[in-house]
């Protein structure tokens, strides 16, 4: 059966490969993507039929808007949505005193209002069986939290957080499932050299197989939760 799959953030890494095993089971896929990279035009021409791609920057409402009404144009309701997309700086794994606040607003604009206009306009494209795979991170949960610094992307996975469980609040009578999903350290350039050093890190492509054990079966998930890790053990909100 051909899935009809959104994804953002598909330049690199776990949207990369998430995006690419998807095309090799045949689903149809569309993209939005900030930085169009050579990997990601590479798959378009391998796929030319299956994937479309559009430049878009989340943080911009109105090329949301306009990237997301092309898509609904086509009539055709959505299997799977993925919220990949974000930004995190490592210089920001500072104290409140050293904190940058304007750019604690761009990381609060990109990771937790970004997804959340791809699902504004995303409401006509959901049916019963959707499945919103928003990836967020462990550094949301407020009920575990021991950090004493990174403000900035903490606060916007919090955020995240909170828009997911109000969605899935609103959609789930419609059928609509939704995930919070940890993915865990990963060897990409967000994770840093220590995860590409790292025995107990997760290669992208071992990434994409977990999340997407999920998605293509997400019955499998009891449906109280909604926060998990890679490993499907429910995380603290």
């Amino acid at each position: 059966m051909k899935r009809f799959v959104l994804v953002t953030g598909s330049g690199k890494g776990l949207g990369l490969h998430v995006t690419k095993k998807h095309l090799e089971i045949g689903d149809q896929l569309y993209v939005l993507e900030h930085t169009i990279t050579e990997e990601l035009t590479a798959l378009q021409h391998s796929f030319p039929t299956s994937l479309t791609v559009k430049q878009c920057d989340l943080g911009k409402t109105d090329e949301v808007t306009a990237a997301m009404q092309e898509l609904a144009d086509r009539g055709t309701s959505l299997d799977i949505i993925y919220n990949i997309a974000g930004i995190f700086f490592p210089s920001d794994r500072v104290p409140l005193v050293q904190t940058d606040i304007d750019r604690c607003m761009l990381l609060y604009n990109v990771n937790a209002l970004g997804p959340l206009r791809v699902l504004k306009n995303a409401v006509s494209l959901l049916k019963s069986g959707t499945v919103v795979m928003n990836v967020t991170s462990e550094s949301g949960s407020v009920g575990d939290c021991v950090r004493t610094a990174e403000y900035g992307y903490s606060m916007s996975k919090s955020a995240f957080n909170m828009a997911s469980k109000i969605f899935s609040n609103q959609f789930a009578e419609k059928g609509v499932r939704i995930f919070c999903y940890h993915p865990g350290w990963m060897k990409t350039d967000m994770g840093g050299e220590g995860a590409l050093l790292s025995p107990t890190s997760l290669s992208p492509e071992e990434a994409a197989d977990a999340i997407m054990d999920i998605t293509l079966h997400p019955a499998q998930i009891p449906p109280e939760v909604m926060y998990l890790d890679y490993q499907k053990n429910p995380l603290n909100w």
